[in-house]
């Protein structure tokens, strides 16, 4: 066994086909959730005492940055090996270019709720309209950087398979506009292929998970997006 496996073990809900390492993030380190449009009692929620911080999509510890997350290793066959280790490779070594590409695809995901929320519901509720005048001046909603106050990395997803011999990724956030399922972004190497909730499309087998990112793709590709449809 690799030096890289022997960090893992055993996911006590998944034994057989996942493993966890907890270890420093390589990206997006400040990002947080300080915001949540779409649920104005967030202010006031707490981490619970018993169950304390963890990466459930509705928990309040998104606020706080921290300097860790789980790599998570998927295995549709029962093995792991070196498809995830050269995806985390990847990750390392071009987590720069990485960062780029996930702040591109949050940003055009941000973009979308903010949308929904000035055309939907801000009109409509007088609850939604308080929370927001009390956040509006604190972001700067219509810029790139509005990201790093709404989306927090909790978690990086490794696939024993891949469109070669690097197995895809899926970066796992808590997000603000969105607490109920969060958000995974798919990749293969510095390229996105998909966003859906949390942990959506990273498991299962290499046609399961081109089938399930073809699937969003049919409805919701972004610019920049590296496209599966018609392979």
């Amino acid at each position: 066994m690799s030096a890289f496996l022997n960090n893992f073990r055993p996911d006590p809900n998944e034994p057989d086909t996942r493993r966890i390492w907890r270890t420093a993030k390589p990206l997006l380190r400040d990002a947080v959730v300080a915001y949540a449009p779409f649920y104005p009692d967030y202010p006031k929620l707490k981490v619970s005492n018993s169950r304390g911080p963890s990466n459930d999509p509705s928990c309040a510890s998104a606020r706080l940055a921290g300097t860790e997350l789980d790599v998570v290793l998927y295995s549709n066959t029962h093995s792991f090996g070196e498809m995830q280790e050269r995806a985390w490779r990847f990750i390392l070594e071009h987590h720069q270019q990485i960062e780029a590409s996930l702040r591109r695809k949050l940003y055009a995901r941000h973009t979308k709720f903010l949308q929904q929320l000035h055309g939907e519901v801000l009109p409509e509720d007088k609850q939604y309209q308080k929370y927001w005048k009390s956040i509006e001046s604190q972001v700067k909603w219509d810029d790139p950087s509005a990201i790093d106050h709404l989306f927090k990395l909790v978690a990086i997803g490794l696939a024993d398979s891949g469109l070669d011999d690097c197995g895809f990724s899926s970066f796992e956030f808590q997000t603000g506009w969105d607490r109920d399922h969060g958000l995974g972004i798919l990749m293969h190497q510095d390229r996105v292929l998909a966003a859906d909730g949390m942990t959506a499309l990273i498991a299962g087998s290499l046609e399961s998970i081109v089938s399930g990112a073809k699937y969003v793709q049919e409805y919701d590709l972004d610019d920049g997006d590296f496209s599966l449809l018609g392979s």
